[in-house]
């Protein structure tokens, strides 16, 4: 009995996002969406990457824009809000922007589209 307990309780941590600012994976980010579709999706890619192909519902905002932060500071902060790249440097410089501004819930996808696609989840717009 406590063997089960103890396999729910890791379960359970695997899926969820451990700590604020954290990185998550594409399988936590996938059943964070299933549980919770106000999770707030951001695409740093540039619109062709993301016309290459994107998670459903993300909002694109161009890493490379000169209104980059600007716009950032836009997202919401009462909401989890998952910023991701195609591998992750991108969305994780993102991150550590809205961070250093005062937000608490964001995450960056750990490996960005290129592990999303890994891990055979849905893409739109290829």
């Amino acid at each position: 009995m406590l063997m089960q307990f103890l396999v729910v309780i890791l379960f359970t941590m695997a899926c969820m996002p451990m700590s604020e600012g954290a990185d998550i994976t594409p399988k936590q980010l996938a059943e964070l969406l299933r549980r919770d579709p106000s999770v707030v999706v951001v695409d740093v890619r540039t619109p062709e990457e993301y016309g290459q192909g994107h998670i459903a519902g993300s909002r694109q905002i161009d890493y490379y824009s000169a209104e980059f932060h600007e716009r950032l500071q836009r997202l919401p902060k009462d909401r989890d809000v998952v910023l991701y790249c195609r591998s992750g440097k991108r969305s994780s410089d993102a991150k550590s922007f809205l961070v250093s501004i005062g937000y608490s819930r964001v995450f960056n996808l750990n490996g960005g589209i290129i592990a999303w696609k890994k891990d055979r989840l849905p893409i739109v717009g290829q």
